[in-house]
């Protein structure tokens, strides 16, 4: 089973409020940036992973069990489509700082 419309939207909606609040994550990245690693990386990867980590935990509340193989891969490919733009909002956030 693919992932419903909704879901998809869901995923989509996550991805453009993480893009607009890209200011809290960086700034968060630079107080938890570990000893090695850059700022940038850091504040890409903990973008990426609060969008995948809130879409997984209302799927699984929404839907009362957690996704399947092809709704995994569905959300990830929906996530590569998405990461340049994740990625931009981190880079002009921090450029701008």
């Amino acid at each position: 089973m693919t992932l419903s419309i909704d879901d998809r939207k869901q995923l989509e909606g996550l991805v453009k409020e993480a893009i607009k609040d890209a200011k809290s994550s960086t700034l968060l990245a630079r107080k938890m940036i570990p000893s090695q690693g850059d700022s940038r990386d850091f504040a890409y990867g903990l973008i990426c992973g609060i969008v995948i980590g809130n879409f997984i935990e209302r799927f699984t509340k929404d839907n009362g069990r957690q996704l399947d193989k092809d709704e995994t891969a569905d959300l990830f490919l929906i996530m590569m489509t998405k990461m340049p733009s994740i990625r931009r909002a981190v880079m002009n956030e921090l450029e701008s700082a």
